[in-house]
């Protein structure tokens, strides 16, 4: 029999889906999130879920690998099968090389979206961010200038600094967008022309906008970061007109 998620009157495990193993997927998602399941918990036994599915174990065990990869589960013999905290970033970036060319993004489209949710996030972050962001994003702009000359280090900061002001403004939706095309922005840092003295001016502009978060001034915020974007888009080294993705060893170290 399956289980019925009452606030919806939906199957958790629905009879249609391509294949036996994605509906056993895509069951034990509402499952967990049916009862409420967070990081940690446990999941019913494997003997127990094969009864829940009506299916047998090599799907069940197939599907839950599924699961396993995309983060979402974690096996320990001999403990059973645990809820794991899903990891956004890590998530849409083993994914995004296949959202960037089967979802018809490129460079007009990423600054575009850039240009109206970060600068939203800014505006919002200075009204509602706490004394633990502040320390967090000042800690990335810090950091940031310890890497003037280490590109890696000094990229990994300043895409932590973005993750932070949209964590900043109490709305998880914002913190998840901006997971979702972390990868992307990351990839796009190493087609800027890069200099010590780009990333010198760039720390400026992050050190704007704090100082506007900081102060708790949402028009001033969103302005340094309306500029920092403007500034960031005139960086882009492509060929002339050519508005598109380049990989580069480095983007993908």
């Amino acid at each position: 029999m399956s289980i019925v998620e009452p606030a919806l009157e939906q199957p958790v495990f629905p009879q249609k889906q391509t294949s036996l193993v994605e509906r056993i997927a895509q069951g034990l998602i509402r499952y967990i999130a049916a009862k409420g399941l967070r990081p940690g918990d446990r999941l019913p036994s494997e003997r127990e879920l094969v009864r829940m599915v009506g299916a047998s174990r090599l799907p069940l065990r197939e599907a839950i690998s599924v699961l396993k990869g995309l983060g979402v589960l974690e096996v320990k013999h001999g403990k059973g099968i645990f809820v794991r905290r899903v990891d956004l970033g890590t998530l849409f970036g083993k994914l995004s090389p296949l959202l960037r060319i089967q979802g018809g993004m490129d460079l007009s489209a990423l600054f575009e979206v850039r240009m109206h949710l970060e600068g939203s996030i800014a505006q919002i972050a200075a009204l509602r961010r706490g004394p633990e962001h502040l320390e967090r994003l000042e800690a990335s702009v810090e950091v940031m200038r310890a890497n003037l000359d280490n590109r890696t280090g000094y990229v990994q900061h300043d895409m932590a600094f973005h993750q932070e002001l949209a964590r900043s403004t109490g709305n998880p939706i914002f913190d998840v967008l901006i997971a979702t095309i972390g990868d992307l922005l990351c990839e796009l840092q190493y087609m800027y022309r890069d200099s010590v003295e780009i990333r010198r001016l760039a720390i400026a502009e992050h050190q704007a906008i704090l100082d506007a978060v900081r102060q708790g001034q949402p028009d001033q915020a969103r302005s340094a970061m309306l500029q920092h974007l403007q500034n960031a888009t005139g960086r882009v080294a492509i060929g002339e007109g050519n508005v598109s993705w380049q990989t580069t060893k480095s983007s993908v170290e």
